[in-house]
């Protein structure tokens, strides 16, 4: 994400009502369109190691998803058999990826960020020697370039990559794209030393219940502290909308859930936390944030 003059991270409550949902990681086998796919068609020819590059939607159907996400944020899909590939206003975002449910279960879809790396052997040895497990690969994968499926020490899924072109070119947040990603940990001291270890973040700007981490001026990403009754142990994307209200009204309708409503955010209006028809969650936030009356 760019660094923003006087960027303020938007905190929501989290919701123990919300039931907890499965990691599911794959990487490349089996699936030749995903490894032909790559992240960019404006590449850098550089690696930005601990920029998050990419993501891509894990779920048991591709297509609820694409319908989901076509009509909420207008995001183009283009399927090609068991992946999809995202266009927002015509620039590659994501993925989706269709894979087999597990028996008697059919609502836990999960997004998983790609986070660019100068080195992925090394990066993978430092995820095992600092408490994470490797759940796939290193793997090189054609046009997309060398990558590693891992899990951090609580569980939360991650792909390391270096791109085999570079890295996209990074360009203003559009209404649709990308504005940010968190990790949402029931332990925040472990959780922030395995990324700092391993992702090479030079620090960790922690709150009482979140941090951002930093390398040099850029923020990279954020750390949630949830509770120890919520399940869920994952990395949460952040879309940009023009209107965090109508967009979350319009979320059940398209088959989605609101688990937080912009209205039940600490700051009225400017977040929502939902889920789309397959379970995967996410934030919607309006950036930059409405001016509050009185300067707030």
């Amino acid at each position: 994400m760019r660094t923003y003059s006087g960027l303020i991270i938007i905190l929501i409550a989290v919701s123990t009502t919300i039931s907890g949902c499965a990691n599911l990681g794959v990487l490349s086998e089996g699936r030749n369109e995903m490894a032909q796919s790559p992240i960019t068609e404006r590449p850098s020819g550089q690696a930005d190691p601990g920029r998050i590059v990419w993501h891509d939607l894990v779920t048991h159907d591709i297509q609820s998803a694409g319908r989901f996400y076509q009509q909420l944020f207008g995001w183009e899909i283009k399927y090609q058999d068991r992946y999809a590939v995202v266009r927002n206003h015509g620039k590659l975002i994501a993925g989706m990826l269709q894979i087999d449910p597990p028996q008697g279960k059919t609502r836990d879809g999960v997004w998983i960020p790609t986070v660019s790396v100068e080195d992925v052997d090394a990066a993978a040895d430092r995820v095992t020697a600092n408490g994470g497990s490797i759940r796939k690969g290193p793997l090189d994968m054609m046009r997309r370039g060398r990558a590693v499926l891992i899990s951090d020490p609580q569980g939360a899924d991650l792909v390391m990559l270096r791109s085999k072109d570079g890295d996209p070119v990074e360009a203003e947040t559009a209404v649709g794209d990308w504005l940010w990603d968190e990790i949402w940990t029931q332990d925040p001291a472990k959780t922030g030393a395995f990324y700092k270890a391993v992702l090479g973040y030079q620090e960790l700007v922690a709150g009482e219940k979140y941090g951002v981490f930093v390398t040099g001026d850029e923020w990279r990403s954020g750390m949630r502290h949830v509770d120890d009754d919520i399940k869920h142990r994952l990395w949460v994307p952040v879309v940009r909308v023009a209107d965090p209200e109508k967009t979350a009204e319009r979320v059940e309708a398209l088959g989605g859930v609101v688990w937080i409503t912009p209205d039940e955010a600490p700051r009225k209006g400017e977040t929502a936390l939902i889920g789309d028809p397959t379970g995967a969650l996410l934030l919607i936030q309006r950036w930059p944030p409405r001016v509050q009356e009185g300067g707030a």
